[in-house]
């Protein structure tokens, strides 16, 4: 069901991401080398001349994430009734804001060296009239950005020309039992979600544009941290994935040498019960210099082509995208307005068409399309400007971002940590049982999660050595299968894995001397997927965004140490101390004993919440679980409490066998992959290198 079909509410406003960014440098976690000018405020883009050390251009963040004056300006009905006026449904000027009573969330990358899948942790949203706990409440599913598109151009003032998107469910929900809105469209949504049992949920999606981090110009430091975000409520069944929905995909039928811009990846869904086809282009549509949409785009139609995709000799034949068009190649659906005043607000970029007979007949195994007419004698032209994926194929990962702790399990270690991946796959909208997920590590990774100052410190290198991870499929069934993913200890791959001048992308590193630890705890691992149909296809070769992979940070195996002393300890508070300023300059710093001393008691709190927590310590949530018993040991011992081990964790699975090994991709895909994520990284983080 999802967001995207309806019932559901739409909402805008802003959001505000305190990210620190002290921690975007991977050369940072270097405790031997790290120097005070590193938590220094440096501003994007500064060159020349050559930017001196500093901590970015937000040191101080607190990594906290929140709405900001978000206010619902639509809603659909069960029926397709489109509301925008709160005579007609007083759900119309709610707010849709953060939980009472409690810490913002928090945005977390996965790592200093992988960030391009910020994840949104502790997070709780509910829908107000600005009085009191709300109509419905719930805790966003920690989910990470998917989508990551160039929306502004790279001029705009702001300093963040990308947007990306936010998909989950709100779960654990409480409902307000005696409403004080009588509002259809909320009814309708609270009826379905308690038809559909406890498993059932809201799904959510958060549209994030005009990021601001630009503290120098005067118009744009107002949007100093903040941000835009237009974002939909509906309803999530429990069959459905919770990170992307599950229908009809837009693709380009080339790959983008960088991040997408533009038409390039959305999504659809056909609803044939209603006849009706919604597209949701609230992360896709191209933005202006000040975040408007761009309203000089022309004739914008959704269509279904009337040419059929092939396969012969397994290569597909297929109709490209910027394709010129003749009517008979396409049947209207119908336009895309727009350039309605407020569209994107108050809609968040989502069409609702109804199905046309003609289009009809057609949608079941033909491509959807966005057609761009231009008027002119004798006759208009039409262009193909987005489509459908090839064959109407989709493959995509849930939980696509993992965190896997061999040999640090606490309090029952075991040789392998292991977890089952749900991948979904699809075709024309309909659950496809494919017959095989092809599966390849991106390999050795060098240079990643640098800025653009010259430091004499080694980088490590990611995604090696590739038989720490291994994996195993089920079969497809209902177009889903379960990729088991099991990683043994990578031993501090890190410290002997680094970069070397000579080695390129695709090369096989070598160990060399250890470097001090703590620096670069764990390995990150890209595990790139495709069906096995299309998997020897030479075009198109856009039909998955870049960054549709499963990431993985299989952290180092750490012995649990319950009679820690600070020489034990120290490392580890100083480097979080080092890589988040705020802690020292406005809590405690960590790398003071007397001071961690002092303030045993809350710190000890903060280690000891539940991950999902938005005030649980590390922010980061990179700490192996051994390591963290260690640290609550040592808080409790100075408290003068009894350290005794935890209860066995019953849910932990006892170690795995490895899988099949996963092999990596050739050296000249390996050296394309990595390329285009060091340049991708260097967009969303401002480390642009001259």
């Amino acid at each position: 069901m999802s967001y995207l079909v309806g019932p559901r509410i739409t909402f805008s406003g802003l959001f505000q991401a305190d990210v620190s960014t002290v921690n975007n440098d991977v050369r940072h976690y270097s405790n031997k080398d790290f120097k005070p000018s590193f938590q220094e405020q440096q501003p994007s883009y500064e060159q020349p001349p050559p930017p001196s050390e500093g901590g970015w251009w937000n040191p101080d963040g607190s990594g906290a994430f929140r709405l900001v004056n978000c206010v619902v300006k639509g809603a659909l009905w069960a029926d397709g009734t489109w509301v925008t006026n709160p005579t007609q449904d007083s759900a119309i000027g709610l707010f849709v804001g953060n939980a009472l009573g409690r810490s913002a969330g928090k945005m977390v990358d996965l790592d200093p060296q992988m960030q391009m899948v910020s994840a949104l942790w502790g997070l709780g949203i509910r829908l107000t009239d600005g009085t009191g706990a709300g109509h419905v409440a719930g805790d966003f599913w920690p989910a990470s950005f998917r989508d990551l598109m160039t929306r502004q151009p790279r001029t705009a003032p702001n300093q963040q020309s990308l947007g990306a998107a936010y998909t989950s469910i709100l779960q654990n929900l409480v409902w307000d039992p005696a409403p004080k809105v009588l509002s259809k469209v909320l009814d309708q949504m609270r009826t379905l979600v308690e038809r559909y049992g406890p498993e059932a949920a809201l799904s959510i999606r958060l549209s994030v544009y005009k990021y601001g981090r630009n503290y120098i110009n005067n118009s744009a430091a107002q949007g100093y941290t903040f941000g835009n975000v237009v974002g939909a409520l509906g309803v999530a069944l429990p069959s459905e994935p919770k990170t992307f929905v599950l229908g009809r995909r837009f693709a380009p039928t080339s790959t983008p040498r960088g991040l997408p811009a533009g038409f390039s990846y959305f999504d659809a869904m056909v609803d044939m019960a209603s006849s009706t086809v919604s597209v949701d282009l609230g992360n896709s549509i191209p933005l202006d210099d000040d975040a408007n949409v761009k309203t000089d785009l022309g004739q914008l139609s959704l269509a279904v082509l009337t040419v059929a995709d092939t396969v012969s000799n397994g290569q597909p034949t297929f109709l490209p995208t910027d394709a010129t068009l003749t009517p008979s190649q396409f049947v209207t659906i119908g336009a895309i307005p727009y350039q309605e005043p407020g569209w994107l607000e108050t809609t968040a970029g989502i069409v609702r068409l109804p199905l046309p007979p003609a289009a009809l007949a057609l949608i079941k195994d033909h491509p959807l399309a966005l057609i761009h007419t231009v008027a002119q004698d004798p006759r208009p032209s039409y262009t193909l400007k987005a489509r459908e994926t090839v064959m109407g194929y989709l493959v995509r990962a849930d939980e696509f971002v993992q965190r896997l702790n061999p040999q640090s399990q606490y309090p029952d270690p075991q040789p392998t940590d292991s977890v089952d991946v749900s991948v979904y796959a699809a075709q024309w909208g309909t659950p496809l049982d494919s017959t095989a997920l092809t599966v390849a590590q991106a390999g050795a990774d060098p240079d990643e999660g640098t800025g653009n100052q010259a430091l004499d410190i080694p980088v490590p290198i990611m995604g090696w050595p590739l038989d720490v991870v291994s994996s195993t499929t089920t079969a497809f069934a209902q177009g889903r299968t379960a990729l088991t993913v099991t990683a043994t200890d990578p031993q501090g791959a890190r410290l002997v894995y680094y970069t070397p001048p000579e080695l390129k992308a695709g090369d096989p590193p070598q160990k060399q001397p250890a470097l001090a630890a703590p620096y670069m705890n764990g390995q990150i691992y890209t595990l790139l997927y495709t069906l096995q149909e299309t998997a020897g296809w030479k075009s198109p070769t856009g039909q998955q965004h870049m960054l549709d992979a499963v990431y993985l940070h299989v952290r180092d195996g750490y012995a649990v140490n319950l009679d820690p002393s600070w020489e034990d300890v120290a490392p580890i508070l100083t480097q979080y101390g080092n890589l988040y300023p705020v802690m020292s300059k406005r809590l405690v710093d960590l790398s003071n004993k007397d001071a961690v001393t002092a303030n045993a008691a809350i710190i000890e709190l903060a280690f000891s919440l539940d991950m999902n927590d938005p005030n649980f310590m590390p922010v980061t949530r990179d700490m192996p679980p051994a390591m963290q018993q260690t640290l609550l040991a040592y808080l409790r011992k100075l408290q003068g409490k009894a350290v005794t081990l935890a209860p066995k964790v019953s849910k932990r699975r006892a170690a795995l066998q490895p899988g099949a090994s996963i092999p990596a991709l050739d050296k000249e895909t390996a050296s394309a992959v990595s390329a285009r994520l060091k340049k991708s990284q260097s967009v969303k983080s401002g480390s642009e290198k001259p």
